[in-house]
């Protein structure tokens, strides 16, 4: 229970990653805040089983790209609970394309949700925890994309990529208030939607095989990282982002490298 009676939002909280998270902080003994845009019904279901695991939990439904939306979730957050003390900021949405094809309304929308939402939630709660002066705990959901760029990434990698400079920039800012900013970078992790694009097992096994533990992640085991970081085991730690990708992230650098030491020999 290294989070007994600690506030926590997390937003896109409705199914995936972000029910995984919201569920791993309630074991650890938070209070959770559970953020949708759209799918109220999900919310509702894993604020059940928040309170199913004997803790508390309300649902706030806010675009997180509206300041208007972001500033309502965290009065209502405070008006319930009274404080907050963890932000994870996990909301995104993603639009494959070709960069030379990809439509400035994607181009907004990915930015407007994966970038400036994390930018509004972390201002908004960070003012209450500058104000409150007891610190906190942020952590933004990036991805191993804002490392290495994927094909067909469209604005998806770009908005990562910003969000792991985002977190460093508020780290160094915030440190003094007692807030600390640090993010996790998942890699391949299987959730419903994910599931789906892999029509076949053969489809799902030739992506497990590039992956070097040859298996997609969890959400539960991308909780437990969460939770590492929400919590005193990481009291030094600000501004950094843990990869879990299962070795994706190292295997890709690995093949960039070998192919590149191959190009210099003329092979």
């Amino acid at each position: 229970m290294r989070l007994k009676d600690k506030v926590a939002i997390v937003t896109g909280a409705s199914q995936g990653i972000g029910r995984g998270i919201s569920l791993g902080l309630a074991q650890e003994g938070a209070d959770l805040v559970i953020n949708c845009d759209r799918s109220i019904d999900k919310a509702a279901a894993v604020a059940a089983e928040v309170r199913a695991l004997g803790r508390r939990a309300v649902v706030a439904q806010a675009d997180v790209s509206s300041s208007q939306d972001v500033h309502r979730m965290v009065a209502e957050a405070i008006q319930f609970f009274g404080h907050i003390d963890i932000l994870v900021n996990n909301a995104g949405v993603f639009v494959n394309s070709q960069i030379e094809h990809l439509r400035e309304q994607d181009w907004d929308r990915v930015i407007a949700v994966n970038l400036k939402g994390v930018f509004l939630c972390c201002q908004a709660v960070g003012n209450h925890m500058i104000g409150r002066g007891s610190g906190g705990s942020i952590i933004n959901v990036a991805s191993i994309s804002g490392v290495m760029p994927e094909i067909n990434g469209g604005a998806y990698t770009p908005s990562k990529a910003a969000v792991l400079a985002l977190t460093r920039q508020l780290a160094i800012e915030w440190a003094k208030y007692g807030i600390r900013v640090n993010a996790l970078s998942p890699g391949p992790v299987m959730t419903p939607l994910q599931r789906a694009s892999y029509p076949t097992e053969d489809l799902l096994a030739a992506r497990n095989s590039a992956i070097p533990m040859n298996r997609h992640g969890t959400p539960e085991e991308m909780a437990k990282v969460v939770a590492f970081l929400a919590s005193d085991d990481s009291s030094y730690m600000t501004g950094e982002s843990i990869t879990a990708d299962g070795g994706s992230l190292s295997s890709m650098f690995y093949l960039v490298h070998k192919l590149a030491e191959q190009a210099g020999r003329g092979k």
